[in-house]
């Protein structure tokens, strides 16, 4: 369903495909003229400009260009660097939002603002009826004014990988940042969540009350650890309150509105990254992180919402590949979990790589280069990714005989990989043939209950 539609429009827009940018825009301007136009704080372009800039898209696509935001329709501040930006990503502005003026809107407004894909506009508004708001860390999205940058989509993976394209500091924007060398790419299997204690909750109204209820056992059975956190002020949530609990957590869920302090205002006099989910009344949920914590509140608002994009913010992991002990749920998996990895699927190894068994307690599995096919043979790791400060801090506390190395893929690719040293693996059990560390451990484990038997 699309969410922006307007109230009088009963059929959806096409989706966006490779060959249909153009015919998107007609279908959007036509809708604006037949429905009420565009909400107060957004103006459109020319269309013919708008539609010059769609056909562009189109022969891009055509010319072979893989473009992340192929003919994705926004409306973002009148900036050239970031309307560059979207440009490049191949993403179309049909339109420029006002700076300061999206806080004055009515809220309910929110769902009928255009039948655009995102809005960029300057500041978090106070309640979201069905879209979501991404606030990327203040600075990441380089806007000339003093606001924060807020991305506005039908979904949070939308909305992100609009902010991903905008992304980057601005040499002419003194607040701008870029992302620090240390940045957690993933919340984690158990993300630490404070929420509003029984005291703080009190003070909601009953259907905010029972929907943030509902959250944070949502939250609970996806694995969250649930902290209840006193943010009780005389006049709404403290901030010196909400500021420990960010530092104690990973994040910070709280109801969008008034009843008892905006979420709004604790990501604008905070430094804060969050996300406004949306509920039906507008009276939604934030989940808010410590600055450059972006994608912990992604994920986090992926569980929630079940939209999630496929690379994280930012996107600059460094990939390493991993074997034995360091797959997930393994026992040096957490070694890459605390920091900050991200899991990013499953490789296989060209033929000549040998898997061995190293005698430890637990035992473990170490993984070195054959030198040829014939020797050795395709072994299943996993890819993770990594900012490249966490990454160096990993390798500094690899226990021996484990050390960085590369590793060539079955895909013809390289990557960094964490391997062993080869004079200490050549002492053990040869398990190259199992292919997968997983495999051989099923394997002992078949093999558990039949030796018990016959010791019996």
């Amino acid at each position: 369903m699309n969410l922006f539609l307007f109230d009088d429009d009963t059929a959806p827009l096409p989706p966006i495909t490779m060959s249909q940018v153009v015919q998107r825009v007609l279908s959007v301007f036509d809708a604006l003229s037949r429905g009420f136009g565009p909400a107060p704080g957004v103006w459109l372009r020319c269309r013919e400009d708008v539609l010059v800039d769609a056909k562009s898209v189109d022969e891009r696509v055509r010319a072979g260009e893989r473009l992340p935001l192929v003919g994705t329709l926004v409306a973002v501040p009148d900036d050239p660097v970031i309307v560059g930006r979207l440009a490049r990503a191949g993403g179309v502005v049909a339109g420029h939002t006002v700076p300061g003026a999206m806080a004055a809107m009515s809220e309910a407004r929110l769902e009928t603002l255009s039948k655009l894909d995102a809005l960029l506009v300057s500041e978090p508004p106070s309640m979201c009826r069905d879209v979501v708001g991404f606030v990327p860390t203040r600075g990441l999205i380089p806007l000339g004014g003093p606001g924060i940058g807020t991305v506005l989509a039908r979904e949070a993976a939308v909305a992100q990988q609009v902010a991903a394209a905008v992304t980057g500091r601005d040499p002419r924007i003194g607040h701008s940042r870029d992302w620090p060398d240390s940045v957690r790419l993933s919340a984690g299997d158990h993300p630490r969540v404070g929420v509003p204690d029984g005291a703080s909750r009190a003070r909601l109204d009953a259907p905010v009350r029972a929907r943030l209820e509902a959250t944070v056992d949502t939250l609970r059975v996806v694995g969250a650890l649930v902290d209840e956190v006193d943010l009780g002020g005389e006049n709404g949530w403290c901030l010196r309150r909400a500021a420990f609990t960010l530092h104690e957590h990973d994040a910070l869920l709280t109801p969008l509105g008034d009843e008892v302090g905006s979420l709004s205002q604790l990501v604008t006099r905070l430094d804060t990254a969050a996300v406004l989910i949306p509920a039906a009344d507008g009276k939604g949920m934030g989940v808010v992180t410590k600055p450059f914590d972006d994608q912990v509140a992604l994920d986090l608002a992926g569980l929630l919402t079940g939209s999630q994009a496929s690379h994280p913010y930012p996107d600059t992991g460094v990939g390493l590949v991993a074997f034995g002990a360091y797959l997930r749920g393994q026992p040096r998996a957490d070694d890459l979990i605390g920091a900050g990895a991200r899991f990013a699927g499953f490789v296989t190894t060209a033929r000549h790589y040998r898997m061995l068994l190293l005698q430890r307690d637990p035992p473990a599995a170490g993984v070195v280069d054959a030198g040829n096919s014939q020797k050795g043979g395709p072994l299943v790791g996993e890819r993770w990714l990594l900012s490249p400060s966490a990454l160096g801090e990993f390798v500094a506390h690899l226990p021996p005989p484990m050390r960085l190395g590369t590793v060539e893929l079955s895909d013809g690719t390289t990557s960094l990989a964490i391997l062993c040293d080869p004079a200490v693996a050549e002492r053990g059990e040869d398990l190259t043939a199992w292919q997968c560390w997983r495999a051989y451990l099923r394997h002992l484990s078949a093999l558990r209950p039949i030796a018990a038997q016959a010791e019996s």
